[in-house]
């Protein structure tokens, strides 16, 4: 019985990386799969229309680019299944399905108010998964979470921005209300995924994708794997010590209290409050994300000079893991992102001359390619990359 299981196992495990080749090769055939496999054609032939009777893989049209006779070029069937992703922070849940080839189907967006408590947002994840059409068959969930992630036991250890948020067992919950497997990964690491296979970084092997939302976080991708560190701390840059003016004299302040989206907003706000000259408004002595982003792009002088001290904060920063890893880019995410001249034009103008010296050049610094929904794009991906058929 155990030989069984472990030749199940095995085939399971060939047909999952031959899935894999059929994703990342565009008009691939069976020699190329044979080939890239390094098995007989007569054998990936079993595996192929084994996967073709299940609906898996489809036969498209034909391969007429080599000499002799042309060979058919393998398709995923979009029907075969959905994924789902979901990323969430201190204020909200995204929520994306994809089908079998990655297509988006549907996205969803759910608000997280400051009183839920751990439990209430679980709830609101499983409330917004089941919002999801499920016409074809779910196949898996992948879950972008905040703060650190303990893989082996599957469970999302710690968030300050949500209450009680510790050590929450969400594989085996999830696994057993929607009877898939589900995978867990930060979700700023996520977002790496997503610019990696779908984004800015498709090409580029050594990258770096900084999300700037309610905390700060790091996505690094070195050599064309996502480095998750010793005990998946790697990226978790939001107590990065940064040099900054407290009550006037000089100290050592997280990262993420001076140029996390909440900081920023926080800041602003109590400038108002104190009496600047801003034309935007404050609601209940708080300042709105969306009003905020209007006023910078409507050029507000208080606004950009908000921004741009945080954007100082972030470049240097930048500058240091530069000098540590050499990536070729670095990729700012988040609603900040979109501010070109108010926000990511003031990083590269710190970045650039700390980062540039006699044997290694600056990284690229760019915006994501992506709305809220990059996350949750980015864990779909994650569940669709590590399906395996069942054997």
């Amino acid at each position: 019985m155990q030989a069984v299981k472990t030749k199940q196992r095995a085939i399971a495990e060939t047909e999952s990386k031959l899935i894999r080749l059929v994703r990342q090769i565009e008009s691939v055939s069976r020699v190329e799969l044979a080939r890239q496999l390094s098995l007989a054609p007569s054998t990936v032939g079993l595996y192929v229309d084994r996967l073709v009777s299940e609906g898996v893989l489809q036969e498209g049209r034909k391969d007429t680019s080599g000499a002799g006779r042309p060979g058919t070029i393998l398709e995923l069937n979009p029907e075969a299944g959905h994924f789902i992703g979901v990323d969430f922070e201190a204020s909200q849940i995204a929520i994306t399905s994809v089908d079998f080839s990655q297509q988006v189907l549907q996205q969803e967006v759910v608000r997280i108010l400051a009183s839920d408590s751990a439990a209430q947002v679980v709830k609101k994840i499983e409330t917004g998964i089941d919002s999801i059409d499920h016409s074809s068959q779910l196949l898996g969930i992948g879950i972008g979470v905040p703060g650190v992630v303990d893989h082996q036991r599957g469970e999302a250890v710690h968030y300050e921005h949500i209450t009680g948020w510790q050590n929450i067992p969400l594989v085996e919950h999830f696994t057993q209300r929607f009877d898939v497997p589900v995978y867990i990964e930060n979700n700023i690491r996520a977002m790496a995924l997503a610019e990696q296979w779908f984004g800015a970084a498709r090409g580029v092997s050594d990258f770096v994708c900084l999300g700037i939302r309610s905390g700060i976080g790091a996505g690094v991708v070195i050599d064309g794997h996502l480095h998750t560190g010793l005990n998946g701390l790697a990226g978790e840059i939001g107590n990065w010590p940064c040099e900054w003016s407290v009550d006037g004299s000089p100290a050592f302040v997280p990262l993420e209290r001076i140029a996390s989206v909440r900081a920023i907003l926080d800041r602003l706000a109590r400038q108002i409050t104190s009496g600047a000259k801003c034309a935007v408004p404050l609601k209940r002595n708080r300042v709105a994300l969306e009003d905020m982003v209007t006023a910078a792009e409507n050029e507000e002088a208080l606004v950009l000079d908000v921004l741009q001290l945080a954007a100082s904060v972030v470049g240097r920063v930048i500058a240091q893991i530069s000098l540590l890893l050499n990536p070729e880019m670095v990729i700012v995410a988040g609603p900040l992102a979109r501010l070109t001249a108010a926000f990511l034009e003031p990083i590269r103008q710190v970045v650039y001359p700390l980062s540039n010296t006699k044997h290694a050049r600056a990284p690229r610094i760019v915006a994501s390619e992506f709305d809220m929904h990059g996350g949750a794009l980015g864990a779909a991906a994650l569940a669709v990359h590590q399906w395996k058929p069942l054997r």
